[in-house]
């Protein structure tokens, strides 16, 4: 919907954008608190492994962070260099939650087919590098790399859904 500004914007400006956009922002946070219940139930519908629940909960915690700092800035009416500073505090939740996504889909893809894994390791190794690359000012996968997680999300949810992993008898399906 909408990306708050970096630390690379001036004070003055995150201000000025934050009083421009407040409701939008309010809105958009909202809105990802419910896509975030969603992917917690997607998270633990995922077969068990020792390292997808301390992962997913990583991702929450980041997730919940980035949609914190936001907010506070959009309630307290902050000065330039107030609003500056969370726009620090927001860029580094931001990789680390691009981090946390990189953690979450190793675990979560760890008992898929080679061709899932495989391309969840390219896609958690772009979440990796745009983690470290973004707050670097390097912009180049700031919009594939969230598409490129939503987009395996997707293919894992199908994945799931046409072959399920448990029939009613007890007996496992291969994957």
């Amino acid at each position: 919907m909408i990306s708050v500004p970096t630390a690379a914007e001036t004070g003055d400006r995150i201000v000025a954008f934050y009083h421009a956009h407040g409701q939008l922002i309010v809105l958009q946070q909202i809105i990802g608190l419910v896509a975030l219940a969603a992917f917690i139930a997607f998270g633990l519908s995922l077969p068990p492994n020792r390292w997808v629940r301390p992962a997913l909960w990583a991702f929450v915690v980041t997730e919940l962070v980035t949609n914190l700092v936001p907010l506070i800035v959009v309630a307290t009416n902050p000065s330039a260099d107030t609003a500056h500073s969370m726009s620090v505090v927001e860029d580094l939740a931001d990789a680390a939650f691009f981090l946390s996504i990189a953690l979450f889909i190793i675990a979560a893809t760890l008992s898929e087919p080679a061709w899932l894994r495989i391309a969840g390791y390219v896609i958690a190794a772009g979440c990796a590098i745009r983690a470290v690359a973004s707050p670097l000012g390097v912009t180049a996968l700031d919009q594939i790399a969230p598409l490129a997680f939503v987009a395996l999300v997707l293919v894992m949810s199908v994945k799931f859904l046409v072959r399920p992993r448990h029939q009613p008898g007890g007996v496992d399906l291969p994957s």
